[in-house]
């Protein structure tokens, strides 16, 4: 799901204000600099003053500046310290604020890439400084990048030029984010503000922001040292610059001689440092209380425990999607409610079903496994092709991610797949913005997914993808379809016959479960299309 724009703001003021006990000054970002979709950075337009663009990002030249950094030429970690440098020299050029600015009304953008997944942590100071409303803002992203750039020479002349940061500091923060304290820190945040997984399918927005909210605020406090020691400031902007940092000083030396982190096949690289730290943020930054932040079984769910007697003969797996920017567990609403009209019209348990809910926290479109490798697509498929085994019919469902995530593993399914809004092709894709999930894993997803639809439809599986009016979703559709037909040999069974899309004209927007559940319509259309026999 995409949230709505309304309380975009809420996240940046509570975790401002929760900042003033973790240093003397104020969160360095301005309000709205958090999108509530997947906790974007924000960047505002550029004053006159600064001499950069997006585009300079990207090895282009802007007009107004004299510099090419063309990371074509140079590697990527020197490519993000060039940019620091530049920040850096822009303020001892007085190119500087003159005034404060006021945030409302501003028109604002977001960072193309998630602030917890980036390695670009140049470039993340660099709209840091361009979106700051105040002086004490510029200043911090300002001081950020001098201490970069300090505390990078310092670890090179005395480490002989070869680690551009202290050995062991990102598997330090990696430990420090998956301690025991913490974990049960994030589990009781998420209890007490944890909306019944029985009653409802999707959290409410302002209540996952503010656990965000609070997640954030411990996950610096746990790296106060490490921010200390880069001399970061104590705030959203340092410690997201200190995981961008500590993400590209981790990447494999293939990645960063590369045109671009996003041209780089991250699913061969050897595991390393970076992705401790990526499956620590994961397991931090979730709404999930269940071990492991991504399985959880409920048997007969939504029945009365006294009730439930051995397992039932029928499962529905529930994918996840992104959320509020905190990943749940989703659909527990309308599945408990179709398993008591079933038990309420037979008046027999067997009838009911088992409920199987399946989450990806590290937002990677099931393609990151638990360790922070990309190699999720085997770990998930395994883990669900057990849980399926002793099932005698399997059904899937999910919304956006999810939806992608039913649609990836429809080849274990038996019975029907039901996919809201899914995403076909990742590449391009606004949804997505981790900068390591490469064109080729992007691509190899795709390809995936479609074989697991042929698979699904060979075996005549019932596939229904809903979706509403939205340019990029229809085009998501149009690319199923295509390819479909596209792969069938002359003569031979059309699977496009089994994959059936629906279009719901009265919703012009991607968050078609939603507007469903609105309309009091969402459990039926999964009664229909996952238990079609029964009703």
């Amino acid at each position: 799901m995409m949230p709505s724009q309304k309380i975009v703001c809420f996240l940046s003021l509570l975790v401002m204000a929760a900042s003033c006990r973790v240093s003397n000054s104020a969160f360095a970002f301005a309000p709205g600099s958090i999108s509530t979709a997947t906790a974007h950075w924000a960047v505002g337009p550029a004053s006159p003053c600064v001499a950069y663009s997006e585009s300079s990002f990207l090895g282009e030249a802007h007009p107004a500046t004299q510099v090419t950094l063309s990371i074509r030429q140079v590697d990527f970690f020197k490519q993000q310290l060039d940019v620091c440098e530049h920040i850096i020299i822009d303020s001892d050029n007085n190119i500087r604020l003159e005034h404060d600015h006021d945030s409302e009304g501003d028109s604002r953008k977001r960072f193309k890439e998630h602030p917890r997944c980036t390695a670009r942590f140049g470039d993340v100071l660099l709209h840091a400084k361009n979106c700051a409303i105040t002086s004490e803002e510029y200043q911090n992203a300002v001081q950020n990048a001098r201490s970069i750039v300090n505390y990078v020479r310092a670890c090179r002349e005395s480490r002989n030029n070869v680690h551009p940061i202290r050995k062991g500091l990102t598997a330090d923060i990696a430990n420090a984010l998956g301690e025991k304290s913490l974990r049960k820190f994030r589990i009781r945040q998420i209890e007490d503000g944890s909306i019944d997984a029985e009653k409802s399918d999707f959290t409410h927005e302002q209540a996952d922001l503010e656990i965000l909210g609070r997640l954030y605020y411990s996950a610096i406090r746990r790296s106060v040292k490490y921010l200390d020691e880069v001399g970061l400031t104590l705030d959203h902007g340092g410690f997201t610059a200190l995981l961008a940092l500590c993400r590209a000083a981790s990447m494999a030396p293939g990645f960063e001689s590369s045109s671009s982190p996003d041209c780089t096949d991250m699913a061969m690289l050897p595991p390393n440092d970076g992705a401790r730290l990526d499956a620590a943020l994961s397991n931090h930054f979730n709404g999930i209380t269940a071990p492991g932040c991504r399985f959880l079984f409920s048997p007969r769910h939504g029945i009365d425990d006294t009730k439930v007697v051995g397992r039932a003969t029928r499962l529905i797996v529930a994918f996840s999607s992104l959320g509020n920017g905190l990943v749940r567990h989703e659909f527990g609403g309308s599945l408990a409610k179709m398993n008591n009209e079933l038990l309420v019209d037979g008046e027999d348990i067997n009838v009911t079903f088992d409920v199987l809910f399946v989450a990806d926290p590290s937002q990677s479109w099931y393609q990151k496994d638990s360790q922070g490798n990309f190699d999720g697509f085997r770990e998930y498929e395994q883990r669900i092709h057990a849980a399926t085994r002793p099932y005698d019919k399997v059904s899937l469902v999910g919304d956006s991610m999810g939806g992608s995530g039913a649609l990836l593993f429809s080849h274990l399914a038996t019975e029907s797949v039901v996919a809201f809004s899914p995403q076909i092709n990742l590449v391009g894709d606004a949804h997505v913005s981790r900068c390591d999930m490469s064109p080729g894993i992007r691509d190899r997803y795709c390809t995936r997914l479609v074989r697991s639809v042929e698979e699904a439809a060979a075996r005549r599986t019932k596939i229904f993808v809903h979706r509403g009016v939205e340019e990029a979703d229809v085009g998501h559709t149009d690319r199923l379809t295509s390819c479909l037909f596209a792969n069938v040999s002359e003569g031979s069974e059309r699977p496009a016959e089994y994959v059936k899309i629906i279009e719901h004209k009265d919703c012009p927007h991607h968050q078609i479960a939603v507007h469903l559940k609105k309309k009091g319509q969402l459990a039926h259309v999964m009664t229909c299309n996952l238990l079609g026999e029964l009703k």
